[in-house]
């Protein structure tokens, strides 16, 4: 797919900023984030309320990539509506306005983090069913992940509506994990244990994975994907990934990696 102008929302955040470095001197950007942190080049926008300052910011783009959300993997329901549930709602609309090709709709690992514990472990392609939810301990003290898992479902399940009702293409990438920095293995808290490591996605995989989902001539309109690195031995399938937008992983969690 020809694309020029990109458009990434949260890009003053962990994935936002790393992808923005990734593209930048190569596509148009057109930043927002709610929070620009000082950057003059991020324009500020409280994605939950329809504001023409942030709307008209769709205007003649190609792609948007959907960063934008409260990253807090155990927030609490209130605490979601407005910025992972209100303000995804508002970005499908006005990339529809503006007439936008695809969005790119950054999905969790924690849609299906009710596998965690399965007696039987099924290899988790993205046609298995969502059991959204992660049950985890950080420090000692327990996580649960369930609004905010449910919270990215409801916006892959958004992302069909407008692709079925308007022909918007969107991607949803199922991101595994992330962390901010360099995000390199060694650095994997232990306590975390098999199933967030085998669920790692380093920079440099992270941002190839957008890239191609960016310009990718992806075909259905509609498609859920897994976004891990090639980490061996983990559950997660990204097979699909590979063949439906040219997904390459370089990197493996059970290797140092040299990162992005």
């Amino acid at each position: 797919m020809d694309v020029q102008q990109v458009l990434i929302t949260g890009a003053s955040g962990n994935l936002g900023g790393k992808l923005r470095r990734h593209l930048e001197g190569r596509y148009g950007l057109r930043l927002l984030d709610i929070n620009p942190r000082g950057d003059r080049s991020i324009l500020p926008a409280d994605l939950s309320r329809w504001d023409k300052s942030w709307v008209e910011q769709f205007a003649a783009v190609d792609v948007v990539v959907h960063l934008a959300a409260d990253p807090m993997a155990h927030q609490t329901w209130p605490n979601l509506i407005a910025p992972n549930f209100d303000a995804t709602i508002y970005v499908y609309q006005a990339a529809i306005q503006a007439k936008v090709k695809r969005v790119v709709y950054a999905s969790s690992n924690h849609v299906m983090g009710g596998y965690q514990d399965d007696p039987e472990p099924a290899r988790l392609t993205t046609t298995v069913p969502p059991r959204p939810g992660t049950r985890y301990q950080v420090d000692g003290q327990p996580r649960d992940s369930t609004p905010y898992a449910a919270g990215k479902l409801v916006g892959e399940r958004l992302g069909k509506c407008f692709a079925d009702s308007h022909g918007l293409s969107v991607l949803a990438v199922r991101i595994g994990w992330v962390r901010p920095g360099p995000n390199e293995p060694q650095e994997i808290p232990p306590e975390r244990g098999p199933w967030f490591r085998l669920m790692w996605l380093s920079n440099r995989d992270f941002c190839q994975l957008m890239e191609r989902c960016i310009t990718a001539d992806a075909s259905p309109r509609f498609a859920v994907i897994n976004g891990m690195s090639a980490n061996t031995g983990m559950r997660w399938d990204i097979e699909y990934t590979r063949q439906l937008v040219g997904y390459a992983p370089q990197d493996d969690v059970s290797r140092v990696s040299k990162g992005a």
